[in-house]
C-alpha cells in the first residue's frame, strides 16, 4: 500500500492560531452537501496550524492546514479547505481516506504558502483532548471521519506571514485572536467514532 491503513496515530507538535474574517473569504468547495461554515455577525473562525508529526508516528513529515468550524448533519464538525504536506504518502492518504485536499510543499525560509515565528509560552494545566467529526468533499466524493487529539497546550504568540500573492493571501495582515502551541501532541485520525481521544 502506499499509505498506512486507517486510522493512522501521529504524535509531534503544533502551533495553532485562531482568525477572524469575513464568511465570504472563507473557500466552501471543500464542504459536503448540507453543510454550511458556522459564522457569527458574518464572521468566519479559521484555524491556521502548523504540524510537525516526530517519529513513533505511522508517517514522519510536516503539514500546514487550514480547518473551520461547520454545521454538518446536525453537528458541529470540523473541515479542511486548504492543506499542504512534505510527504507524497500523507498527500495520497488524505485524499483517497478521508477528502483531505492535501498538496505536497517545502516548508521554510521563502515559503510561498505561510510563515511562522512563536515568541513566548504560557502552559496551561494538565493534559488537554479533543475528539469529533471531520467533513470533506473533494472531486465529488464525501467522507466523514473522526479525529482524537491531545497534548500539553502553551499560550503564545505567533508572528505569521502569508504572501500577498500566496494560497493563504486572504490573510495577510490578520492578527491571531490567540495563538496556541500543543507539546506532546497524539492524535488518531479516522478511526471509529466512539473511540475514546489519545
Amino acid at each position: 500500500m502506499r499509505y498506512p491503513p486507517e486510522p493512522w496515530h501521529m504524535q509531534g507538535t503544533v502551533v495553532l492560531s485562531v482568525f477572524r474574517l469575513p464568511r465570504r473569504l472563507v473557500p466552501d468547495d471543500h464542504l459536503p452537501v448540507g453543510a454550511r461554515v458556522i459564522t457569527l455577525a458574518g464572521n468566519a473562525f479559521v484555524a491556521v496550524a502548523f504540524v510537525s508529526y516526530e517519529p513513533g508516528s505511522v508517517l514522519t513529515y510536516d503539514e500546514l492546514l487550514v480547518a473551520v468550524p461547520v454545521w454538518d448533519r446536525g453537528a458541529v464538525a470540523v473541515s479542511v479547505p486548504q492543506i499542504w504536506v512534505d510527504s507524497e504518502a500523507s498527500r495520497l492518504g488524505g485524499r483517497e481516506l478521508w477528502a483531505i485536499p492535501k498538496l505536497l510543499a517545502r516548508f521554510g525560509e521563502g515559503s510561498s504558502i505561510a510563515g511562522v515565528a512563536v515568541t513566548g509560552g504560557v502552559s496551561l494545566p494538565g493534559r488537554w483532548r479533543f475528539a469529533g467529526p471531520t467533513a470533506q468533499r473533494l472531486d465529488g466524493r464525501e467522507v466523514r471521519a473522526h479525529a482524537a487529539m491531545s497534548g500539553r497546550p502553551r499560550l503564545v504568540r505567533a508572528g505569521w506571514m502569508f504572501p500577498v500573492g500566496g494560497p493563504l493571501g486572504y490573510l495577510t495582515g490578520r492578527t491571531p485572536l490567540v495563538s496556541v502551541a500543543m507539546d506532546d501532541m497524539r492524535l488518531t485520525f479516522g478511526q471509529s467514532p466512539y473511540a475514546q481521544a489519545p
